[in-house]
């Protein structure tokens, strides 16, 4: 396991041959890409025409995550609808998989950091929404004691405030939160009718860049799974609501309720209330890493969110 934080990106080439992969000797055939402060990422195309993800974790930490993310691919895999990552190889150095098939719903502009659709916009396929719905719907019914007993990270319903009262603080000593928006968060954590009464095995980063579709607009695959915890249903939304707006939100919701998944009537308000809070899971990250500009970034993030909340007017 890493002691200290590796800075600069491995050769991938030999990377990849140390584990038995023969990548094209074209280098135009390997693209750097995915990388952040967990791993350092690449897609490559081995001497066969087959297309890999190659990621190298980047800490010690992430090393030992990886190996609670292999367990939920396993758990998960075959259970629901859609192809998730098949980690042909896994040690402390590499992980490495197919390419998911379909192409990303959207991707991130690395210059600007914004948002580069492949869905239509204006009006999303329902083939999109219904497959999104279905699948979570799945993945949110299954057996949360089985996903527990292989070691799952787990909250239960009553801890689920206990956590987010102690990760609101620690982002209040990292960077004093303004008064409106602080205001929020703890009319949220009072906000009894808000909170779930149960939890269920999450993805915990269900976002349009993850989202693999086909041809069709059909979701194929779901890739990362590094955020994958039992917890609040609702997480698996927050992202989504960021990208797609409230009435985009609520169609989902309708929709996952349709296809089985489980509602209560402040499902839409509490997904929602996560994306306000997203400094705090921004501060719990940084805390994680311990690097330098995130935990600076924090403070930006505070006050950026804090701003956003007076122009919106929302009040929670």
């Amino acid at each position: 396991v890493l002691e200290f934080a590796v800075t600069s990106a491995p050769d991938f080439t030999a990377l990849a041959a140390a584990h038995g992969i023969e990548l094209d000797k074209d280098a135009s055939m390997l693209r750097a890409g995915g990388s952040d402060a967990e791993y350092f990422g690449a897609m490559a195309r081995d001497a066969s025409g087959a297309y890999w993800m190659l990621r190298a974790p980047r800490r010690g930490d992430v090393q030992l995550a990886g190996r609670q993310e292999a367990r939920v691919l396993d758990f998960v895999r075959g259970k629901i609808p859609v192809v998730v990552p098949d980690w042909q190889v896994h040690t402390d150095k590499l992980m490495a998989y197919r390419v998911l098939p379909g192409v990303p719903a959207a991707e991130i502009d690395p210059l600007m950091g914004e948002l580069i659709w492949r869905l239509p916009q204006g009006t999303v396929p329902e083939t999109f929404n219904d497959s999104l719905a279905t699948i979570m719907a799945k993945l949110h019914g299954l057996d949360v004691a089985a996903a527990e007993s292989i070691g799952v990270h787990t909250l239960k319903a009553d801890e689920l405030r206990t956590r987010m009262r102690l990760r609101m603080e620690e982002c209040n000593t990292l960077a004093p939160v303004p008064e409106k928006l602080w205001g929020l968060w703890q009319k949220w954590l009072d906000g009894d009718s808000l909170w779930p009464s149960h939890v269920a095995l999450v993805n915990g980063d269900i976002y349009h860049p993850h989202l693999f579709v086909d041809a069709d607009y059909q979701v194929t695959g779901i890739d990362d799974w590094s955020r994958a915890e039992i917890t609040d249903p609702a997480n698996d939304f927050s992202l989504y609501f960021a990208a797609a707006g409230r009435e985009a939100l609520e169609d989902l919701l309708h929709r996952y309720e349709r296809a089985g998944g489980r509602t209560w009537p402040r499902m839409a308000d509490q997904a929602e209330m996560y994306y306000w809070a997203s400094p705090v899971r921004f501060a719990a990250y940084a805390m994680k890493t311990g690097d330098l500009s995130h935990l600076m970034n924090v403070r930006n993030m505070v006050h950026r969110y804090a701003a956003m909340l007076e122009d919106s007017g929302y009040a929670g």
